[in-house]
């Protein structure tokens, strides 16, 4: 048994959520004692981190030679939620920074957006943006893309009915594309701005 053998059986549980990793779980799946992990990880806080790192080092920075700000930002975006996905709740669970891999993808997010014009200043708050929409991406409610789009527990609701029949037969999926893809739109308007004021040429 090693590491990556720990950290294999601890991801293929975490599919139902990362609460459901516990010692005794991924033990079982090895057919191992609990403590014959402790030969390879500290404790569970570890191996969230080197799950979390498992799930991240296989995702490319896009370079510049491979398209236009937006279009490297919305691919390097969505690969990054897809891997998150397969572990639902791990990115918001406590300790995760620590990682290693986070400050290399943190990396790439911030230097795609300063290749796109952006201050640093703007360059954060854009990236904040694109964090809560994977945030997201990874909250529990399975199967949907926000409890907007969910069927209304209680009557009386009329415009939540009215989103929920709306959203019938669309994917999760699809609505986090959709979802990414109009805060581009905001980010390429408040790029086109900010040029502008550069330029003086004023406008909204």
């Amino acid at each position: 048994m090693t590491v990556r053998d720990v950290v294999q059986a601890a991801t293929a549980i975490a599919g139902e959520g990362v609460d459901a990793v516990t010692m005794s779980a991924v033990a079982r799946r090895l057919g191992v004692t609990p403590m014959a992990l402790y030969q390879h990880v500290r404790d569970k806080e570890h191996l969230l981190t080197l799950m979390m790192d498992s799930l991240l080092e296989r995702i490319e920075v896009p370079p510049r030679s491979a398209g236009s700000w937006d279009v490297r930002l919305r691919r390097f975006h969505l690969e990054v939620t897809a891997a998150m996905a397969a572990c639902p709740g791990l990115a918001s669970s406590r300790g995760r920074p620590t990682a290693r891999e986070v400050p290399r993808l943190l990396e790439g997010y911030l230097q795609i957006l300063l290749d796109a014009g952006f201050s640093p200043s703007d360059a954060a708050r854009a990236y904040t943006g694109l964090y809560f929409l994977a945030m997201g991406a990874d909250h529990r409610h399975a199967g949907y893309a926000s409890p907007a789009m969910a069927p209304p527990a209680h009557e009386g609701l009329p415009a939540t009915e009215a989103i929920s029949a709306a959203s019938a037969g669309v994917t999760r999926a699809q609505w986090q594309e959709a979802a990414l893809d109009i805060y581009l739109d905001g980010l390429r308007a408040q790029r086109r701005r900010v040029a502008r004021a550069r330029r003086g040429d004023g406008g909204a």
